[in-house]
Protein backbone atom coordinates (compact mmCIF):
# COMPACT_ATOMS: atom_id res chain seq x y z
CA UNK A 1 0.00 0.00 0.00
CA UNK A 2 1.37 3.41 -0.96
CA UNK A 3 2.23 5.93 1.73
CA UNK A 4 -0.49 8.60 2.21
CA UNK A 5 0.46 12.09 1.03
CA UNK A 6 -1.18 15.21 2.54
CA UNK A 7 -1.81 16.90 -0.81
CA UNK A 8 -4.10 19.59 0.54
CA UNK A 9 -1.35 21.08 2.75
CA UNK A 10 0.45 22.63 -0.23
CA UNK A 11 -2.52 23.99 -2.15
CA UNK A 12 -2.72 27.23 -0.18
CA UNK A 13 1.05 27.77 0.12
CA UNK A 14 2.32 31.25 -0.79
CA UNK A 15 5.30 30.90 -3.13
CA UNK A 16 7.35 33.27 -5.21
CA UNK A 17 6.43 32.72 -8.90
CA UNK A 18 10.03 31.89 -9.85
CA UNK A 19 10.29 29.35 -7.04
CA UNK A 20 6.94 27.82 -7.98
CA UNK A 21 7.99 27.46 -11.60
CA UNK A 22 11.44 26.02 -10.83
CA UNK A 23 10.10 23.41 -8.42
CA UNK A 24 7.19 22.51 -10.68
CA UNK A 25 9.34 22.07 -13.78
CA UNK A 26 11.68 19.72 -11.89
CA UNK A 27 8.75 17.49 -10.95
CA UNK A 28 7.36 17.65 -14.48
CA UNK A 29 10.70 16.41 -15.80
CA UNK A 30 10.78 13.67 -13.17
CA UNK A 31 7.31 12.55 -14.27
CA UNK A 32 8.79 11.81 -17.69
CA UNK A 33 11.72 9.89 -16.22
CA UNK A 34 9.48 7.79 -14.00
CA UNK A 35 7.24 6.98 -16.97
CA UNK A 36 10.21 5.90 -19.08
CA UNK A 37 11.33 3.63 -16.24
CA UNK A 38 8.10 1.62 -16.53
CA UNK A 39 9.12 0.09 -19.84
CA UNK A 40 12.73 -0.31 -18.72
CA UNK A 41 11.76 -2.38 -15.69
CA UNK A 42 9.33 -4.42 -17.80
CA UNK A 43 12.27 -5.35 -20.05
CA UNK A 44 14.50 -6.14 -17.06
CA UNK A 45 11.81 -8.43 -15.70
CA UNK A 46 11.48 -10.26 -19.03
CA UNK A 47 15.25 -10.68 -19.34
CA UNK A 48 15.66 -11.82 -15.74
CA UNK A 49 12.93 -14.41 -16.25
CA UNK A 50 14.51 -15.57 -19.51
CA UNK A 51 18.07 -15.91 -18.19
CA UNK A 52 17.46 -16.77 -14.55
CA UNK A 53 17.37 -14.79 -11.34
CA UNK A 54 16.71 -15.33 -7.66
CA UNK A 55 12.92 -15.39 -7.09
CA UNK A 56 13.14 -12.36 -4.78
CA UNK A 57 15.10 -10.42 -7.41
CA UNK A 58 12.54 -11.34 -10.06
CA UNK A 59 9.68 -10.31 -7.77
CA UNK A 60 11.26 -6.92 -7.03
CA UNK A 61 11.98 -6.24 -10.70
CA UNK A 62 8.43 -7.04 -11.76
CA UNK A 63 7.01 -4.96 -8.91
CA UNK A 64 9.27 -2.05 -9.86
CA UNK A 65 7.47 -1.55 -13.18
CA UNK A 66 4.19 -0.98 -11.31
CA UNK A 67 6.01 1.22 -8.77
CA UNK A 68 7.13 3.51 -11.57
CA UNK A 69 3.57 3.91 -12.88
CA UNK A 70 2.58 5.15 -9.43
CA UNK A 71 5.68 7.34 -9.20
CA UNK A 72 4.87 9.03 -12.51
CA UNK A 73 1.39 9.87 -11.26
CA UNK A 74 2.77 11.24 -7.98
CA UNK A 75 5.19 13.42 -9.93
CA UNK A 76 2.41 14.58 -12.26
CA UNK A 77 0.22 15.56 -9.34
CA UNK A 78 3.12 17.29 -7.59
CA UNK A 79 4.06 19.25 -10.71
CA UNK A 80 0.43 20.30 -11.16
CA UNK A 81 0.34 21.76 -7.65
CA UNK A 82 3.03 24.21 -8.73
CA UNK A 83 2.29 24.71 -12.43
CA UNK A 84 -1.45 24.02 -12.74
CA UNK A 85 -3.16 20.98 -14.25
CA UNK A 86 -3.18 22.40 -17.76
CA UNK A 87 0.62 22.66 -17.83
CA UNK A 88 1.27 19.01 -16.97
CA UNK A 89 0.33 16.12 -19.31
CA UNK A 90 -2.00 13.51 -17.86
CA UNK A 91 -0.74 10.79 -20.22
CA UNK A 92 2.78 10.20 -21.50
CA UNK A 93 4.18 8.07 -24.31
CA UNK A 94 7.55 6.43 -24.76
CA UNK A 95 10.02 3.91 -23.39
CA UNK A 96 13.75 3.76 -22.87
CA UNK A 97 15.77 1.86 -25.44
CA UNK A 98 18.14 -0.48 -23.63
CA UNK A 99 21.83 -0.32 -24.68
CA UNK A 100 22.79 -3.02 -27.18
CA UNK A 101 26.21 -3.96 -25.73
CA UNK A 102 27.59 -5.37 -29.02
CA UNK A 103 29.43 -8.66 -28.59
CA UNK A 104 27.89 -9.48 -25.20
CA UNK A 105 25.95 -12.70 -24.76
CA UNK A 106 22.20 -12.37 -24.13
CA UNK A 107 22.74 -13.38 -20.49
CA UNK A 108 25.50 -10.80 -20.01
CA UNK A 109 23.41 -8.16 -21.77
CA UNK A 110 20.57 -8.85 -19.35
CA UNK A 111 22.94 -8.45 -16.40
CA UNK A 112 24.36 -5.20 -17.75
CA UNK A 113 20.87 -3.78 -18.16
CA UNK A 114 20.09 -4.49 -14.50
CA UNK A 115 23.42 -3.02 -13.39
CA UNK A 116 22.93 0.20 -15.36
CA UNK A 117 19.33 0.70 -14.35
CA UNK A 118 19.52 -0.37 -10.71
CA UNK A 119 23.11 -0.23 -9.45
CA UNK A 120 23.68 3.10 -11.19
CA UNK A 121 20.52 5.08 -12.04
CA UNK A 122 18.31 3.92 -9.17
CA UNK A 123 21.10 4.11 -6.60
CA UNK A 124 21.83 7.70 -7.62
CA UNK A 125 18.11 8.48 -7.43
CA UNK A 126 17.87 7.02 -3.93
CA UNK A 127 20.75 9.18 -2.70
CA UNK A 128 19.27 12.27 -4.38
CA UNK A 129 15.86 11.75 -2.75
CA UNK A 130 17.48 11.10 0.63
CA UNK A 131 19.41 14.37 0.40
CA UNK A 132 16.33 16.25 -0.79
CA UNK A 133 14.24 14.87 2.06
CA UNK A 134 16.81 15.97 4.64
CA UNK A 135 16.18 19.63 3.83
CA UNK A 136 12.43 19.43 3.22
CA UNK A 137 10.12 21.13 5.69
CA UNK A 138 6.74 21.19 3.98
CA UNK A 139 4.57 18.17 4.93
CA UNK A 140 3.23 17.60 1.41
CA UNK A 141 6.68 17.43 -0.10
CA UNK A 142 8.00 15.26 2.70
CA UNK A 143 5.16 12.84 1.98
CA UNK A 144 5.94 12.88 -1.74
CA UNK A 145 9.64 12.24 -1.22
CA UNK A 146 9.09 9.53 1.38
CA UNK A 147 6.62 7.76 -0.89
CA UNK A 148 9.10 7.69 -3.76
CA UNK A 149 12.14 6.94 -1.63
CA UNK A 150 10.81 3.79 0.00
CA UNK A 151 10.57 2.18 -3.46
CA UNK A 152 13.72 3.66 -4.99
CA UNK A 153 15.86 2.17 -2.24
CA UNK A 154 14.60 -1.30 -3.17
CA UNK A 155 15.10 -0.56 -6.87
CA UNK A 156 18.77 0.12 -6.23
CA UNK A 157 19.30 -2.79 -3.85
CA UNK A 158 17.83 -5.35 -6.24
CA UNK A 159 20.54 -4.53 -8.78
CA UNK A 160 23.35 -5.04 -6.31
CA UNK A 161 21.74 -8.28 -5.08
CA UNK A 162 21.43 -9.60 -8.64
CA UNK A 163 25.02 -8.68 -9.48
CA UNK A 164 26.29 -10.35 -6.30
CA UNK A 165 24.34 -13.53 -6.98
CA UNK A 166 25.50 -13.64 -10.60
CA UNK A 167 29.14 -13.08 -9.59
CA UNK A 168 28.92 -16.10 -7.27
CA UNK A 169 27.66 -18.29 -10.12
CA UNK A 170 29.84 -17.24 -13.04
CA UNK A 171 32.40 -14.76 -14.30
CA UNK A 172 31.27 -11.15 -14.74
CA UNK A 173 34.59 -9.91 -16.10
CA UNK A 174 32.89 -8.45 -19.17
CA UNK A 175 31.19 -5.93 -16.91
CA UNK A 176 34.52 -4.19 -16.39
CA UNK A 177 34.68 -3.36 -20.10
CA UNK A 178 31.02 -2.27 -20.20
CA UNK A 179 31.16 0.07 -17.20
CA UNK A 180 32.79 3.12 -18.87
CA UNK A 181 29.93 3.49 -21.35
CA UNK A 182 27.40 2.87 -18.57
CA UNK A 183 28.97 5.65 -16.53
CA UNK A 184 28.88 7.98 -19.52
CA UNK A 185 25.14 7.36 -20.03
CA UNK A 186 24.33 7.88 -16.36
CA UNK A 187 26.98 10.01 -14.61
CA UNK A 188 28.20 11.77 -17.75
CA UNK A 189 24.78 12.68 -19.13
CA UNK A 190 23.61 14.11 -15.82
CA UNK A 191 26.92 15.86 -15.14
CA UNK A 192 26.89 17.58 -18.52
CA UNK A 193 23.31 18.74 -18.04
CA UNK A 194 23.97 20.13 -14.58
CA UNK A 195 27.21 21.84 -15.59
CA UNK A 196 25.40 23.62 -18.43
CA UNK A 197 22.66 24.97 -16.17
CA UNK A 198 24.04 26.51 -12.98
CA UNK A 199 21.38 27.16 -10.37
CA UNK A 200 21.84 28.88 -7.00
CA UNK A 201 20.63 27.32 -3.77
CA UNK A 202 17.37 28.97 -2.66
CA UNK A 203 16.16 28.23 0.86
CA UNK A 204 12.47 28.38 -0.09
CA UNK A 205 13.00 25.80 -2.80
CA UNK A 206 15.10 23.51 -0.62
CA UNK A 207 12.30 23.53 1.97
CA UNK A 208 10.12 22.03 -0.77
CA UNK A 209 12.61 19.28 -1.58
CA UNK A 210 14.31 21.05 -4.48
CA UNK A 211 18.08 20.61 -4.72
CA UNK A 212 19.86 23.25 -6.77
CA UNK A 213 21.79 21.97 -9.78
CA UNK A 214 25.13 22.98 -8.27
CA UNK A 215 24.36 20.88 -5.17
CA UNK A 216 23.27 17.97 -7.36
CA UNK A 217 26.58 18.02 -9.20
CA UNK A 218 28.52 17.64 -5.95
CA UNK A 219 26.18 14.92 -4.74
CA UNK A 220 26.67 13.01 -8.00
CA UNK A 221 30.44 12.98 -7.58
CA UNK A 222 30.21 12.03 -3.91
CA UNK A 223 27.81 9.14 -4.59
CA UNK A 224 30.03 7.84 -7.37
CA UNK A 225 33.12 7.77 -5.16
CA UNK A 226 31.59 6.75 -1.83
CA UNK A 227 28.79 4.38 -2.88
CA UNK A 228 28.96 3.19 -6.50
CA UNK A 229 32.66 2.44 -6.94
CA UNK A 230 33.06 0.74 -3.52
CA UNK A 231 30.02 -1.40 -4.34
CA UNK A 232 31.61 -2.75 -7.52
CA UNK A 233 34.97 -3.14 -5.79
CA UNK A 234 33.40 -5.21 -3.01
CA UNK A 235 31.96 -7.58 -5.61
CA UNK A 236 35.33 -8.03 -7.29
CA UNK A 237 34.64 -6.05 -10.46
CA UNK A 238 37.82 -4.71 -12.10
CA UNK A 239 37.43 -0.93 -12.03
CA UNK A 240 40.51 -0.10 -14.11
CA UNK A 241 38.64 0.97 -17.29
CA UNK A 242 35.97 2.81 -15.27
CA UNK A 243 38.56 4.71 -13.23
CA UNK A 244 40.35 5.72 -16.43
CA UNK A 245 37.07 7.07 -17.80
CA UNK A 246 36.39 8.99 -14.59
CA UNK A 247 39.84 10.59 -14.64
CA UNK A 248 39.54 11.49 -18.32
CA UNK A 249 36.16 13.16 -17.82
CA UNK A 250 37.07 14.90 -14.57
CA UNK A 251 34.22 13.34 -12.57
Amino acid sequence: MSRPIPWEALEAAELDPDDRRAVGERWKARQVQEHLAVGAFAQLSWEAAAHGADPLVLALLTRAAADEVRHAEICRRTAALFLGDAAVPARLHGTLRAPRHPGASPADRALYHVVEMCCLSETFTGVYLTEALAGTIHPTMRGVLESLLEDEIDHGRVGWAHLAATARERSVEGLSVALPDMFDRTVGRVHRGLAADHEPDVAARRALGHLANDACEGLLRQTLREVILPGFETLGVDLGPAQAKIRAEGW
